[in-house]
């Protein structure tokens, strides 16, 4: 491994914080702890901390790269934030069976189809919907990332393997 190598992609990215393996939720307040001391004072610090645990959340609960031991299932991944002059992202990773790939990618065309009074009556409706008790939520992540971010998120799958794609999904948010 180059970590010099590393180091400097991650100067050259604006990488402020990053972290790869598996996110449980003691990892998760962790990661909070280090994003909170970095922005702090900022005034867009709720949006950006508000789709940092929704990105992780979704690694730990969906991602199909798993680790397991006695006391628990968590889920792999990767979460970057990075800082630029303009803007901030958040972006993550994760491994997605190639078979969940096309409805995932429906659901995510649709909500970024939507304009941001859409993206409130998708979430309001959500939150009156019943759901299973199998569910780890009420399917409002994404929804909530895009009304977080107004709507500027993109996503790929590149291939991985014979059945995984890597899922990645970034979040634009604006300094103003």
């Amino acid at each position: 491994m180059d970590l010099l190598n590393i180091y400097k992609l991650m100067k050259e990215n604006n990488i402020i914080f990053s972290f790869k393996g598996a996110i449980s939720q003691e990892i998760l307040v962790e990661m909070g702890n280090q994003m909170r001391s970095h922005l702090s004072v900022n005034k867009k610090f709720k949006k950006i901390f508000s789709v940092f645990v929704e990105l992780s959340q979704n690694i730990m609960h969906y991602s199909d790269e798993r680790e397991v031991t006695n006391d628990s299932d968590i889920g792999i991944g990767i979460i970057i934030f990075t800082e630029e002059e303009s803007y901030y992202t958040v972006t993550s990773g994760n491994l997605v069976l190639n078979s969940k790939t096309p409805k995932l990618t429906e659901k995510l065309d649709y909500i970024k189809s939507l304009n941001a009074e859409q993206l409130k009556d998708q979430y309001n409706q959500r939150i009156r919907q019943n759901r299973s008790e199998d569910s780890k939520g009420a399917g409002l992540g994404f929804i909530e990332i895009s009304r977080k971010s107004d709507n500027q998120i993109s996503y790929t799958f590149d291939p991985f393997d014979n059945q995984h794609s890597f899922f990645t999904y970034k979040v634009i948010i604006i300094k103003e």
